[in-house]
């Protein structure tokens, strides 16, 4: 069939032909249990808690009835059935995975002791005539994100207590801690607080509004790989403390649906308190006796410091996507010295977090503060990523630097008779125009300069409509959403178009390519010897051995003893359809090594018209052998400022990879990244680029040894 979609080059829809079902593949797909399948301690962590709850009911006498709440591929319920569990009922409420599970059921011959219900937990209905025939006795599930509390865990367990399990059962995992650790770490506030724009040594050209400094920030949790972050990146003001505890077994009485704790915690260093970094951990049996931490390295029971691995990307950890770290910002930053003690509030709703850090006694500070949502517009419009890049110092450095080298090449007069300079910024969520702007008053001195900015995103345009009135350049910038005519640019045409580039519709470095096409779209408006910055672009891939992200696509064969390739089977003909090869990542959280020297694939110069044709570059990735096997393809796309190498701004790694290396990357982007078989062969590679779609296709194939 026929579906809209979006091409972010040429930024508008397009009809593309599709599978029928390419929602459905694309659901499954992106379902993402493999991750979680591959993570061995958890399973073995779940096994261990579920044999010793059946064992636990067998020697009280009674029959041990389990329920296992969404069930995915079955794997609990498994479990629950091989330690001898007298009924196991398992439901699951995505119809493609509950077929899933009945097919692995099935091929592990458990199908008489297995009952799926293809329904929420909350749906079944207990009784004679009903979903259940009887409560059961023991409750096993793995309901939990990022938050812990994210997927609605606390209305699952109130309701299966209430509704679908006996007074005295057993509920794996029993209990939760969540843990809070105050920071101070600029790294981590530059993804959330929009800082003032300057060039080092120069004075601050660009200014966030008040109300975006005070703002409380985005509500929506920042998951991360902590770990990856490292030591070095922040300043321990309150070390890990636990700070809410949740007990899903029932004995406590019912979850509260809204709860606020406050805890007198002492700093242990003098700092800014800016952040708070959080995490989980389980207690899988009731004696609290098998721990499941999802902490960070530093914090880990496990972990082992050792002076010859300082490098984060060496601990030898449990990896999980499926259940990060987070980071929460406080609305402002607190002075805090060492020894000083402070209060530090958690709380949660019924799907999230948040928290407060209180120095004064007052009676407002008791009471609970609501969640905090961004009010200026910039958090719920940009992403993490975006405002990081916003704050990169060096990476505004490098622009500043290529703006001067423009701004002097430009005429000494207007670029018609009249006497104003205009300049067209073509980007979206960007800063770019404000500070070629600022720059040019210094350069052009009385000469007029007038700086338009493009930004066909309406709620972008409208938060940089207040960052022009906070810094008084509403006589010399302007925001449209769409330049139409040299009117538009005070009645001269361009003598300059600049962008970062960045486009909010963009997912792969690629996309931005779009700046070409809308250069060459408006190229009646410019001047014919108008300057472009950036002056050109190229794209590279490199081989590379990922230690831990290969698990979200590989398949998993068999779990504790339990073989599941039915749902290998099934996410891979899903992904066929509803994925495509090269996924965006950020690669800076999910550490890997370079197998290969970074092969160019396509070099563009922005002076010329955008190709019809495709473009094709073939080559081979040659795996050295000193390094691991290849297990992934990375790509990334530098942007040529100015035609110096000083002035790249690069979406890849960080300095020159070297080969059987971890590789340092841009943190403020993400990269393409494909997942391949693993393999220690050469392999040749054919791109094809095709413009006019802005679609690059990457085919492999490993060479025969002969």
């Amino acid at each position: 069939m026929f579906k809209m979609k979006y091409n972010p080059v040429l930024g508008k829809m397009e009809w593309e032909l599709i599978d029928e079902d390419y929602d459905y593949h694309q659901e499954v797909a992106r379902s993402g249990y493999a991750d979680m399948l591959h993570d061995s301690e958890r399973n073995q962590k779940y096994h261990v808690a579920v044999k010793a709850a059946v064992q636990k009911m067998h020697e009280l006498g009674k029959s041990a009835h389990v329920l296992d709440i969404g069930t995915g591929t079955g794997l609990l319920a498994m479990m629950a059935a091989n330690c001898g569990a007298d009924s196991v009922v398992a439901c699951e409420a995505f119809p493609p995975m509950a077929k899933c599970a009945r097919r692995i059921i099935n091929g592990n011959e458990m199908a008489g002791k297995i009952q799926i219900i293809p329904k929420r937990s909350t749906e079944i209905i207990v009784g004679k005539d009903g979903d259940m025939k009887h409560r059961a006795n023991i409750l096993v599930t793995e309901v939990f994100d990022t938050e812990l509390i994210g997927e609605g865990a606390i209305n699952t367990f109130n309701h299966a207590h209430k509704e679908l399990l006996e007074e005295d059962c057993i509920v794996i995992p029993s209990r939760a801690t969540i843990y809070a650790q105050v920071v101070e770490s600029p790294l981590a506030l530059a993804w959330n607080q929009p800082s003032s724009w300057g060039v080092k040594g120069q004075k601050v050209l660009v200014s966030p509004p008040p109300e975006t400094i005070s703002c409380p920030g985005a509500p929506a949790v920042h998951d991360i790989q902590l770990s990856q972050l490292g030591e070095l990146n922040f300043l321990s003001i309150i070390p890990p403390t636990p700070v809410l505890r949740f007990d899903w077994s029932g004995k406590s009485g019912q979850i509260p649906y809204d709860f606020s704790k406050s805890i007198e915690v002492k700093a242990d260093a003098s700092g800014e308190a800016q952040a708070v970094f959080m995490w989980w951990d389980l207690e899988m049996d009731e004696e609290g006796e098998v721990i499941l931490s999802c902490a960070p390295y530093w914090s880990h029971p496990s972990y082992q410091r050792d002076k010859n691995k300082q490098m984060p990307q060496e601990c030898d950890l449990p990896w999980r996507d499926h259940w990060m770290q987070a980071i929460y910002y406080f609305p402002s930053e607190v002075t805090l010295h060492k020894g000083e003690t402070v209060t530090l509030k958690a709380n949660h709703d019924e799907y999230s977090l948040w928290f407060e850090l209180i120095k004064d006694k007052s009676p407002a500070s008791s009471e609970k503060q609501l969640h905090p949502i961004c009010t200026c517009g910039l958090h719920a419009s940009f992403s993490r990523t975006r405002i990081g890049a916003l704050n990169d110092e060096n990476r505004r450095t490098k622009y500043a630097s290529a703006i001067s080298q423009h701004l002097s090449k430009l005429p000494s007069t207007g670029s018609g008779e009249s006497d104003i300079t205009a300049i067209l910024c073509l980007s979206e969520g960007s800063l770019l125009g404000l500070l070629t702007a600022r720059m040019a008053e210094k350069a052009f001195g009385g000469r007029k300069c007038k700086v338009v900015c493009e930004d066909r995103n309406s709620r972008s345009k409208k938060i940089w409509d207040t960052f022009v009135l906070t810094n008084q350049l509403g006589d010399s910038v302007k925001i449209l959403e769409e330049v139409g005519n040299v009117d538009d640019l005070g009645g001269v045409k361009a003598s300059m178009v600049l962008g970062e580039p960045h486009f909010c519709s963009s997912l792969l470095p690629w996309h931005n390519l779009h700046f070409w096409y809308r250069k060459a779209q408006l190229s009646h408006l410019l001047h014919p010897d108008a300057l472009i910055m950036p002056v050109g672009a190229s794209i590279w891939a490199m081989a590379v051995q990922f230690k831990d992200l290969w698990k979200i696509r590989a398949p998993v064969h068999c779990v504790e003893g339990f073989k599941v390739e039915d749902f290998d089977q099934l996410i891979e003909s899903s992904r066929s359809i509803g994925d495509e090869l090269l996924e965006p990542q950020p690669l800076w959280e999910y550490p890997c090594k370079a197998v290969s020297l970074p092969h160019k694939l396509f070099q563009f110069d922005f002076q010329k018209t955008v190709p019809e044709d495709s473009m094709v570059a073939r080559g081979v990735f040659n795996v050295e052998s000193n390094c691991k096997e290849c297990n992934g393809i990375a790509v990334w796309v530098d942007w040529h400022l100015d035609g110096t190498s000083e002035n790249i701004i690069s979406t890849g790694p960080v300095g020159l990879p070297e080969l059987g290396k971890f590789i340092a990357w841009d943190m403020y982007t993400r990269q393409g990244v494909r997942l391949i078989t693993p393999t220690l062969l050469p392999i040749n590679f054919e791109a094809r680029f095709m413009p006019r779609k802005c679609d690059l296709s990457l085919s492999l194939q490993a060479e025969v040894s002969t």
